[in-house]
């Protein structure tokens, strides 16, 4: 009988098999390691529907019926701003960590191997639903030298002083190491090099010195990329060379503001595109961020740019569902507002075998306010298309938007208040959300849906970086207004039960059906509600 799985893909399995055996093995059998060696374990069963009102193959971004098992519908544009992740990921992180002193006074020497496990809901990249995907995510080697005398925190781990010089190195995945603030904003990391599909590393370094709240910080990272050269017949084609990028920043963060800056510049790669072909895509930028917040606070910063230790440090203050609410005695709050100013140069789509530089601009404002067992989010942001594209680079990879046409901005705004209630452990919630979609109208060279959008002018909303959808002649993106109410049962200081309901009045909803002429795909606009549904048990550790 002829196997079902393919000899690619059951090689694979077997080489991750491999490869998950020899991490653990390795972990059971270190005399150095514990249970809390797997951090920030997240469990995540999911019983949910996208959208109650449509059924399979009713709309162009399919929406199956209601089932077990996660689905990216059920979370709106504007959650989870701080991090990689949506929060419903069934994922683990093995850390391997040691720390021991110097030889020098005060110089403290610490690494970790940090791998993060990844359970796939749906095939990707040769694995299978259920399949395991192991990577590097962050590991990393520091030593850093304090100006004061030494702490130790109640683990045992010496804490980090308000007078150090610190070298941390990243030996394969820097991406922790990025510029801007709010991760969705961030930029910088590892596929900011075109062509990160290729499977090649990216170390760095990083250097930064503290004194009172003052930092200043640099470093660089770099990747190894296919050599492209003007001249097509160039054996040079066939060869890696070496990209690099360089990040810097400074900042005062103290009392009760903070004000920060930081920067970057990269060789990002060679433009591939014909008649710019071997061209130069240098990509550099600033952020800045002002912020201000009440006494015991700072400035949130995101999970995914922390470095791990084996304890529960690493995930205390993020927002996943499982954050501990707190009790407040008096007014606690913080806000800040950053900018981003990003610029690249792409292939000028108006003047063959020309470049072009353009501009990316970002901006958001973000606040949190407690009073009580209340608490209070508000979110603003906007990312024009430039910004959004960053990272393709582009609309028509590598080119600019050809003269023209025109662009507009995303833009976010969701206010979100919760309440504890201590005494039955319960979590209510409700969240108001509107975002306008960015959308470009003007020639379009390469699409997906050539019975409908070949030639003339076409109008397209660029939801994120990898969802760009095309509407029909005399359509445009529509402003998208989103409600979601849940309410979430601690069963303890690790496991809840959540429910969720969502509305969103979206009038960018496209159904298709067979055109009854010519039997080809036709797109409309279909009903506006959507109704999502979703029922979470998870457990943190």
């Amino acid at each position: 009988m002829q196997s079902r799985f393919s000899h690619s893909n059951h090689k694979g399995f077997n080489g991750v098999r491999t490869v998950l055996a020899c991490v653990l093995a390795s972990v059971l059998a270190a005399p150095v390691a514990t249970a809390g060696d797997f951090v920030d374990t997240r469990l995540s069963f999911v019983f949910s529907d996208d959208n109650l009102l449509s059924g399979p193959g009713e709309s162009l971004v399919n929406s199956p019926e209601i089932d077990f098992g996660a689905r990216k519908g059920v979370f709106y544009p504007f959650e989870n701003l701080n991090s990689q992740d949506n929060g419903d990921e069934t994922l683990t992180h093995l850390v391997l960590y040691k720390e021991m002193p110097g030889f020098i006074d005060n110089l403290t020497t610490d690494a970790a191997f940090v791998a993060r496990l990844g359970v796939l809901t749906e095939p990707e990249n040769g694995f299978s639903a259920g399949d395991i995907k192991l990577r590097d995510a962050g590991s990393y080697l520091r030593a850093r030298y304090s100006f004061t005398d030494t702490e130790k925190d109640d683990k045992g781990h010496t804490k980090d002083s308000a007078r150090q010089l610190e070298f941390t190195f990243f030996p394969t995945n820097a991406d922790r190491f990025r510029a801007g603030y709010t991760y969705d904003l961030s930029w910088g990391g590892n596929k900011i090099f075109t062509q990160q599909k290729s499977q090649f590393a990216t170390p760095g370094m990083r250097l930064r010195f503290d004194w009172d709240g003052f930092y200043l910080l640099a470093g660089a990272k770099s990747t190894r990329q296919l050599i492209l050269t003007e001249d097509k017949t160039d054996v040079a084609n066939r060869e890696l060379g070496a990209f690099w990028g360089g990040i810097f920043g400074l900042g005062y963060i103290g009392g009760m503001f903070g004000i920060e800056a930081n920067g970057a510049i990269f060789d990002a790669g060679h433009n591939p595109k014909q008649g710019v072909q071997g061209k130069k895509v240098v990509s550099g930028g600033i952020s800045a961020r002002l912020s201000a917040f009440s006494d015991g606070f700072k400035p949130e910063s995101s999970i995914d740019y922390r470095l791990y230790r084996n304890n529960d440090d690493a995930f205390e203050a993020s927002n996943y569902f499982l954050r501990k609410p707190s009790n407040y005695d008096h007014f606690t709050w913080r806000a800040s507002i950053e900018g981003n100013w990003l610029t690249q140069v792409l292939g000028d789509s108006d003047k063959i075998g020309s470049t072009k530089r353009i501009d990316a601009l970002a901006g958001a404002f973000r606040a949190d306010m407690y009073v009580g067992k209340l608490a209070i989010n508000v979110d603003l942001v906007y990312r024009d298309l430039y910004f959004i594209l960053f990272n393709v680079p582009g609309l028509d990879p590598y080119m600019t938007l050809p003269g023209g046409s025109s662009s507009e901005g995303e833009v976010l705004a969701a206010i979100k208040g919760e309440y504890w209630f201590e005494s039955t452990n319960l979590l209510p919630s409700i969240q108001f959300g509107i975002q306008k979609p960015a959308s470009y109208r003007g020639r379009i060279s390469e699409t997906l849906n050539a019975s409908e959008l070949t030639g003339g002018m076409q109008t397209v909303a660029v939801m994120d970086s990898s969802t760009i959808i095309a509407f029909p002649s005399g359509h445009k993106p529509e402003v998208v207004y989103s409600v979601k109410l849940a309410l979430r049962w601690d069963l303890s200081d690790m496991m809840s039960l959540i429910g969720q309901i969502n509305y969103n009045y979206d009038r960018n909803q496209l159904g298709r059906r067979k055109d009854t002429v010519d039997y080809t795909a036709e797109y409309y606009m279909r009903d506006p509600h959507v109704l999502g549904l979703g029922i979470f048990a998870q457990a943190r550790f």
